[in-house]
């Protein structure tokens, strides 16, 4: 089996993070996902990250399970050929900057009179209208926009270290395509998806970092930012993470390590932890300074208390949990080499884990696709002929 998507064709013209991620899902779950790139450099992803004979880490990871053709959408011959392939398709996912499709004439009502059953997903960074819709967008401009960098340390903002709204962005447009395929065959109809990174990073972060903003009456209890509740602590050999918020577990903690900072007024409930956490994370690493992480774990796992060590980039695929579940794996690229890369965290029934198929070369497969799509000769001659 191919997974619960296959026999779904979509058509990705998109580039970098959100979009290819969005691919890279739907891909991994057995849509044939066909990506169309410009000539000459293609996605700029392909240069993004370590890389290895011109394969670069990111486009390995967001571009697996696709095939790769190259059209030149400013030429109406190519315009052409993409409009053959949208009559095969089931989703187009594009992340171009608002208007553009339209000035192409590659937007939704001209793709749905070809193929009214097309679900059609218009990725942006601010949205389709308002006073920034134009913007050029990265991801740490929507951290600043949505309050995450001022977040983070209210005098001392910055972005959190991983382009988070950019791939929360590319979750949300793979569940919403999926789900726009599931009213598909209860209504028999396409339909227009806008989706913006600025939104789905509002609605990502809203149960927890605006819990105590989501109130408007007078009169609420006011509970703490929950980022403050979670705190990691320095040990001999690194750190760990605990969860201190119930008192006999704060209890159990000390008496391990030889501390009486549990018998403390500073320290004596989770009120009085919150308030002075960072004093409580200096007495704690005091009392574990003798201790490694990994000798903590194994005592605090035997006394029930919440914890875990704080793995660097380069631990990780030596957790023994991860190797345990198969959460990082290996495989060979044909170009790149041998990868280490996150294995899908769904596995459908009858399902190949992380499907066989390497991201791609520039335009790999655009004679192979052109060829299904009986396209004239000619013109597979002159679009092979932009590879070189």
């Amino acid at each position: 089996m191919g997974g619960p998507l296959e026999g779904f064709r979509v058509i990705e013209l998109t580039s970098t993070v959100s979009g290819p991620l969005a691919g890279m899902i739907l891909g991994d779950q057995g849509a044939d996902v066909i990506k169309v790139e410009p000539p000459g450099i293609g996605d700029l992803a392909r240069f993004m990250g370590d890389s290895r004979n011109g394969m670069a880490a990111m486009y390995a990871t967001l571009n697996r399970n696709k095939r790769s053709l190259v059209l030149d959408l400013k030429d109406a011959a190519d315009i052409a050929v993409l409009n053959q392939l949208v009559e095969t398709a089931d989703v187009l996912i594009e992340n171009y900057r608002p208007g553009i499709v339209k000035r192409l004439g590659i937007d939704y009502d001209a793709h749905s009179k070809i193929n009214p059953g097309l679900v059609y997903c218009s990725v942006s960074g601010y949205g389709q209208s308002g006073p920034y819709r134009d913007r050029k967008v990265y991801d740490p401009l929507i951290q600043a926009t949505v309050g995450t960098a001022r977040e983070q340390h209210p005098n001392d903002p910055h972005n959190i270290r991983t382009v988070i709204f950019d791939k929360v962005t590319g979750y949300t447009v793979a569940q919403s395509v999926t789900a726009a395929l599931l009213q598909r065959s209860k209504t028999g109809r396409g339909q227009y998806l806008p989706i913006s990174m600025m939104q789905s990073a509002l609605y990502y972060q809203w149960p927890d970092v605006m819990w105590s903003r989501m109130i408007q009456e007078d009169g609420s209890h006011h509970f703490g930012e929950l980022a403050d509740y979670f705190q990691l602590y320095q040990t001999k050999n690194g750190y760990i993470a605990i969860i201190l918020i119930a008192d006999d577990v704060f209890a159990h903690v000390c008496e391990l390590v030889g501390s009486t900072a549990h018998t403390e007024e500073r320290f004596l409930n989770f009120p009085n932890r919150l308030e002075n956490r960072e004093e409580l994370r200096e007495e704690l690493a005091k009392a574990f300074s003798d201790w490694t992480s990994e000798a903590l774990s194994e005592r605090f796992d035997e006394l029930g208390v919440p914890c875990a060590v704080a793995n660097t980039l380069d631990d990780i695929h030596e957790d023994p949990q991860v190797i345990q579940q198969g959460g990082v794996i290996e495989v060979e690229h044909p170009i790149a080499g041998r990868l280490r890369m996150a294995s899908t965290p769904f596995q459908f029934e009858g399902q190949i884990p992380l499907q066989n198929s390497p991201a791609a070369s520039l335009g790999q497969h655009s004679e192979e696709i052109l060829s299904e799509l009986g396209v004239a000769q000619s013109d597979v001659e002159r679009i092979l002929a932009r590879l070189g």
